[in-house]
């Protein structure tokens, strides 16, 4: 057989799923094909069969998962057959053995369920190479210590020998990588390989996996929702909605002439750092937005906070708050070496009345732990937080009893997880009820028509009052979160990564939420994130955290248009953009996740031994440097 110009060839892919009330159809005549060395990127939300078709070329469905139609024929380099149809072997196939992980692998969603626990990083990726290849153990360990310093382990002889939980997200993904690699499969199916990681180890990722296809000359075949991703990915886009394709072709086509209504409406629930001011991301249910807005202005005076009048000063301010955590080393019983974590060292910033500060960084930055110390629910080594109040400055951190319960019914949370974040035992009209439960608030009357209006603030039905949380999607669980944070009028909104969990066109529908929610309302907000265009769309200035410290803070136009400090401008730059004129330079750009402050220049450095001082270079934008005389250096 001579080289096939397609290594996979998809046609007509129907797959159902049986249910108790009938069958659903998941996927629906689904064609496309893939040639060797090319990558493919299929896109759409989250529930539109990408995944699903995945499972199908690797027979790994669910067992109440059929494939009642189609053809997924494989051109397998190994052989000297024709192609194999996949789809039409039974499950059992002694080929399809072969095929899994041996000519097609597959890179999973979450590097942490995809490893397991209890087995060392070089067992599970050297496991491959043992079923496929008849190895000794002293082969298959140098080669999967090749593999392993190919995907960037500092130290592969170390990293062999360690455990997943050892390991930080961009190490396990990368494992994840040198597992689907070991054998140098002809095709690498990668779902979602990039969702729960930060913007910099997602641009280590990306740079990693474009390195090695182009080096082994491997066919990518993408799963993802992010047309960043696929700009500086793919060379065929396939868009795919409700398990039917909308749209197909090379990425000039997508991306400069997107011809399908859902291809632009995709592109439109996008923030990007070009949109103007008051622009609005297009949900794909844009149909329901002026209706929604005109509930939020009908209720909003219902659930705004108590009038507070002119106040004096900022509405929230943090002065050298600092956290250290302890830990012991050497004993199961406390005794030994005590090790000194410090997760957030002298941060200071202040939140005026009805203004939203975005708190952006990477994971392990210290964002969270911040919002944990605002609320009080961690202990502070050190440092001070202020609410200002009709009364005047409240010191939080001396507040108990009483008084820190009404603290706490002014500042509210949002979490980032809407699966977790709900109790599964509880309907919805119970979650609701609950705050007015705990703070003694209302009559059992009075209660109920409250209830039924936050959930019409928040652009649910009421009818869903008795449902419990696992019958709603992501979004809605979203909005049930924000409607229980609103239920006690709060002054300050901490929102903790809270459309992270979420796709695309949901993550648009609760931004346009809370932006009107905090302009109908009054609201202050503390946004933290990690994705720093949604920082940029929600946000009125933004703080930028490194290492538990506060690095740069300024208003959005300012940290966009004039970044200073270099861990600023290095996460500017690992952002990837759903536009081919700004893509990734996977060449130069310089990754955080390995900075560290001997790498920021003289002036940053020095700033270590001088108490983390911060100095002004503009109105309003301040960057942690040591004097200002060093500042030109800083502008340089």
């Amino acid at each position: 057989m001579g080289v096939s110009s397609k290594l996979l060839e998809v046609k007509d892919l129907r797959v159902s799923f049986d249910i108790q009330k009938g069958t659903i159809d998941a996927v629906k005549g689904v064609s496309f094909s893939v040639a060797p060395g090319e990558v493919v990127a299929i896109v759409g939300k989250s529930g539109s069969g990408k995944s699903v078709i995945a499972q199908s070329i690797l027979r790994i469905l669910p067992r109440n998962a059929n494939i009642d139609g189609g053809e997924i024929l494989f051109n397998d380099p190994a052989t000297d057959a024709n192609a194999i149809n996949l789809a039409g072997l039974d499950a059992k196939d002694q080929y399809l053995y072969e095929v899994r992980g041996g000519r097609i692998s597959m890179v999973f969603q979450e590097p942490m369920t995809a490893l397991s626990p209890l087995h060392t990083i070089g067992n599970q990726v050297e496991e491959a190479l043992i079923l496929h290849h008849t190895k000794t153990a002293k082969e298959a360990r140098d080669d999967t210590e090749k593999i392993l310093r190919l995907v960037g382990f500092p130290n592969p002889a170390r990293g062999y020998e360690m455990y997943p939980f050892e390991l930080s997200g961009g190490l396990r993904q990368r494992a994840v990588i040198a597992m689907a690699l070991i054998c140098n499969p002809a095709m690498v199916i990668a779902d979602e390989p990039t969702t729960a990681l930060d913007v910099t180890v997602q641009a280590q990722i990306l740079g990693l996996m474009k390195e090695l296809q182009k080096k082994f000359n491997t066919a990518i075949l993408m799963i993802t929702h992010d047309l960043g991703v696929v700009a500086n990915m793919a060379d065929k886009v396939v868009v795919v909605y409700h398990g039917e394709v909308m749209e197909a072709g090379n990425m000039e086509d997508i991306f400069r002439r997107p011809q399908h209504p859902y291809l632009k409406a995709l592109m439109a629930a996008i923030p990007h750092f070009d949109m103007k001011e008051g622009e609005r991301l297009v949900s794909l249910r844009d149909s329901d937005n002026d209706k929604s807005t005109a509930t939020i202005h009908k209720l909003a005076a219902k659930f705004k906070a108590d009038d507070l009048g002119e106040i004096t000063g900022p509405h929230l301010k943090v002065e050298n708050l600092r956290k250290e955590f302890s830990t012991n080393k050497g004993s199961w019983f406390g005794a030994g070496e005590e090790n000194k974590i410090i997760a957030v060292d002298n941060v200071s910033f202040e939140i005026n009345k009805g203004e939203c500060l975005g708190l952006v960084g990477e994971s392990g930055s210290g964002k969270t732990t911040v919002s944990k110390l605002i609320m009080k629910a961690l202990a502070t080594t050190s440092g001070s937080v202020s609410l200002n109040t009709s009364n005047g400055m409240t010191n939080v951190l001396e507040l108990s009893g009483q008084e820190l319960m009404a603290f706490r019914r002014k500042v509210q949370m949002i979490f980032q997880d809407p699966f977790s974040s709900l109790n599964p035992r509880m309907t919805v009209q119970n979650i609701l009820s609950e705050p007015y439960v705990i703070h003694g608030l209302n009559t059992a009357k009075k209660c109920q028509q409250d209830i039924l209006d936050l959930i019409k603030l928040v652009g649910l039905n009421p009818n869903c009052l008795n449902r419990y949380p696992h019958s709603f999607s992501g979004g809605q669980r979203q909005r049930i979160g924000i409607a229980r944070a609103l239920a006690l009028h709060p002054e300050l909104m901490i929102c903790d990564e809270p459309v992270s969990a979420l796709d695309v066109s949901v993550q648009a529908q609760i931004l346009n939420l809370l932006n009107d929610l905090r302009k109908e309302l009054g609201l202050t907000s503390l946004f933290i994130s990690h994705n720093l265009a949604v920082v940029n769309y929600v946000a009125d200035r933004i703080a930028v955290m490194c290492q538990g410290k506060l690095v740069e803070i300024a208003s959005r136009e300012q940290i966009f248009a004039n970044p200073h400090h270099p861990y600023t401008k290095s996460l500017l730059s690992a952002v990837p953009y759903p536009d081919l004129d700004r893509l990734l330079d996977f060449e130069n750009i310089k990754y955080t996740s390995s900075m560290e402050a001997d790498d920021w220049g003289s002036a940053f450095k020095a700033s270590q031994q001088a108490g983390l001082e911060s100095i002004r270079v503009d109105e309003g934008h301040f960057v942690l440097a040591n004097s200002n005389s060093e500042l030109s250096e800083i502008r340089a």
